[in-house]
């Protein structure tokens, strides 16, 4: 069996660190779905894990989730992330309860399944970071983190220009 690498995918990873990035993220993704299904359950994804880790470690430390904590903890759109939180009170990990004060606002809390699933995700994401890690120096790992920080803050920055462009009707092409 071929496996292939980012040098003869085909792309123009090979170029651009942006496609590198964007690739590896999109594999990562993958592999840690795929590993969260065969090992904890099914209905869940990795991001849907990691959602569901946020809600349990935000519900002993006493702090409240709510949707637009999600939307900003993973920079995921509105849309995204109403459709993931319907599909885990679906699949029984979360419920959302109407906060007092604020009809609007649905507090996110993690249901007996949830909590159940989520030692076993914890354990899981442990053996994912540590076989995603395997043969790279810790030195090699903190550089790459600082670098990827960086990338993460340079976006960020982009963004916010571009969003500005955008509000006073900047437009090309």
């Amino acid at each position: 069996m071929h496996e292939s690498s980012y040098d003869d995918c085909g792309c123009c990873a090979d170029v651009h660190f942006g496609a590198l990035l964007n690739q590896t993220s999109r594999l990562i993704r993958r592999a840690l779905d795929a590993r969260i299904n065969a090992e904890v359950s099914s209905e869940l994804s990795g991001v849907r894990g990691m959602v569901l880790g946020d809600i349990v470690r935000a519900e002993r430390q006493g702090r409240d989730v709510y949707q637009r904590d999600i939307e900003q903890w993973f920079n995921i759109r509105r849309s995204s992330v109403t459709a993931m939180l319907q599909g885990m009170e679906q699949d029984g990990f979360i419920t959302r309860s109407a906060v007092a004060k604020d009809a609007r606002l649905k507090r996110l809390i993690a249901t007996e399944k949830g909590r159940a699933c989520h030692k076993q995700i914890e354990a899981s994401i442990a053996r994912f970071e540590d076989d995603l890690q395997s043969g790279i120096d810790p030195q090699q790992a903190a550089a790459a983190r600082a670098v990827l920080e960086q990338t993460l803050r340079n976006a960020q920055h982009i963004l916010q220009e571009e969003n500005t462009n955008q509000e006073r009707g900047n437009t090309n092409c």
